[in-house]
């Protein structure tokens, strides 16, 4: 993480453009930055987020208290009695992203952003685990892709790291714009464009204009072949862009493939044989982004296929489970009408000549799309 990075005087450099006044300066050296006051050590700066069911604003004593050595407000009631040096700025949420920026920008590595509507993930383990072999990778963990979540993910990013990659999720408007900003993406990707918070992003367009945001000032762009105007798209903004998959139009394709009855998937390129341990042919896609990934990180396909090899299940992202004699698919992180016709796809391609049931939830956030987007999937 960047322990040992931070000084008022870098705190200062990184918040200057929201600054509300005068903000302390010095040499004194701070610890780290959080936004948790539960995990608070010693000589962290505290980061007071306003949230809707939470202000940080109401827990700068106890922040003082556990060891904050500085404290970021937008709002300053009675500061003088905390002891503390703050940093009042017009938008903590805002100011949280700028010193991820600043970190991100000293730290100065490979930085892969990826974006989509489905398979996120999926597609950014089986990137950690392609890359592994031949660099140090820092990666997102769990789902910390939002505007908290991928600041507090470059902020956690160790020196000794030599490719980050980060996930970008939306669900409104100019989302992954801003998460792009502040990453700095030097190779981004988008894994799928499908019908997802269209509370917020209205229609398919809208959904590929904010996931192709992503591409925008990249050096290299990555785009599926199962999708063509993802790569349509990140023409316009991407210095390069690569097209991997499947598919006979993709720069970067297989010599041969097969899904196998147990939705496991196998690739050969260039002599070398690719197995990922994630079932569909959904993710047999995502595997050809990575590699697409890796060559242009300048790993071999032999080592990006042994790493991909040893990857770990991403849990309740077409888990295989057994119970008894049942065969249980776990897909039930979330759904989108996209994610749920995959899981339908990996469900029809396996368990031949056995009874095979398929138990849906509600798929969210589709506004007024919601009643033929479940139509479209029940027929």
């Amino acid at each position: 993480m960047s322990t040992g990075f931070w000084t008022l005087d870098r705190i200062a450099a990184a918040l200057a453009d929201q600054a509300v006044g005068k903000l302390p300066h010095g040499p004194a050296e701070l610890s780290g930055i959080t936004t948790d006051t539960r995990k608070i050590g010693k000589g962290n700066v505290f980061v007071a987020l306003l949230g809707e069911r939470f202000d940080g604003h109401d827990y700068l004593r106890d922040a003082v208290r556990d060891g904050a050595s500085a404290l970021v407000v937008s709002r300053a009631p009675k500061l003088d009695t905390l002891g503390v040096p703050i940093f009042e700025v017009r938008d903590t949420l805002v100011a949280l992203g700028a010193l991820a920026h600043y970190w991100r920008r000293a730290w100065g590595k490979t930085i892969i952003g990826v974006a989509g509507s489905n398979g996120k993930t999926s597609t950014k383990d089986l990137l950690r685990a392609a890359l592994g072999r031949s660099y140090i990778v820092h990666a997102t963990t769990g789902n910390l892709n939002n505007r908290i979540g991928v600041p507090l993910t470059l902020l956690a990013l160790p020196p000794e790291a030599e490719v980050a990659v980060i996930e970008l999720g939306t669900s409104l408007p100019g989302e992954v714009a801003i998460l792009r900003d502040i990453a700095v993406p030097d190779i981004a990707l988008v894994t799928s464009i499908a019908e997802e918070h269209l509370e917020g992003l209205g229609d398919l367009a809208g959904v590929l204009r904010e996931e192709a945001a992503v591409y925008e000032g990249t050096g290299v762009g990555i785009a599926p072949s199962a999708q063509p105007e993802i790569a349509e798209a990140a023409r316009s903004k991407a210095k390069r862009v690569v097209v991997a998959g499947l598919d006979n139009n993709a720069d970067l394709k297989p010599d041969r493939w097969e899904i196998g009855p147990d939705g496991l998937g196998v690739i050969e390129i260039a002599g070398v044989t690719v197995r990922p341990p994630v079932r569909g042919l959904h993710n047999l896609r995502n595997a050809m982004l990575a590699l697409a990934v890796a060559r242009e990180c300048g790993v071999s396909y032999e080592d990006a296929a042994a790493g991909i090899a040893g990857m770990q299940q991403p849990k309740m992202r077409s888990a295989w489970e057994q119970v008894g004699d049942v065969t249980l698919i776990n897909d039930a992180y979330n759904a989108n009408p996209g994610s749920t016709r995959a899981a339908i796809e990996l469900l029809k391609g396996t368990g031949s000549g056995r009874q095979r049931v398929i138990v849906l939830g509600t798929m969210r956030e589709l506004g007024a799309a919601s009643e033929q987007c479940h139509a479209d999937i029940a027929g």
